[in-house]
């Protein structure tokens, strides 16, 4: 049986890869901004349209509730970025580079939850930096 977190994982990597090359398909006429306002709009239809069936409180610190709006704010700037990537240079070559992403949080992990690297995560994304360079040669 396959882990409900791992499924939904796998869920999100073809999303987010859909995600991609229909942001890659509408960048050719539409403007970055233009694209982020269009895709914003649907996504807070969707989102909005689950908030009211789940029928869920917004609830939590206050200090946890201001770094979900600022997750949000670096979420709108970095899309707009990744759109105007788009329109600029190569989608695979784009989303290859944009997809190493997660090196900032294990930089954040390591620098102030000081997190102790093993051998293995040094690999793994050491092994992710050169699969970024060979996508990109």
């Amino acid at each position: 049986m396959v882990n409900v977190g791992i499924g939904l994982a796998v869920g999100a990597l073809l999303l987010f890869g859909g995600w991609v090359v229909t942001a890659g398909l509408a960048t050719r006429s539409v403007s970055a901004v233009n694209a982020v306002f269009l895709s914003y709009v649907a996504s807070l239809g969707i989102i909005g349209i689950y908030v009211l069936l789940a029928r869920r409180p917004i609830t939590g610190t206050q200090t946890d509730l201001v770094f979900a709006l600022l997750s949000g704010v670096f979420l709108a700037i970095g899309t707009v970025s990744f759109y105007g990537a788009l329109t600029r240079g190569d989608m695979a070559i784009v989303s290859a580079i944009a997809a190493l992403y997660f090196i900032v949080p294990v930089v954040v992990d390591v620098v102030y939850f000081e997190t102790n690297l093993g051998a293995t995560t040094l690999l793994g994304l050491g092994l992710a930096v050169v699969a970024v360079v060979l996508i990109t040669v």
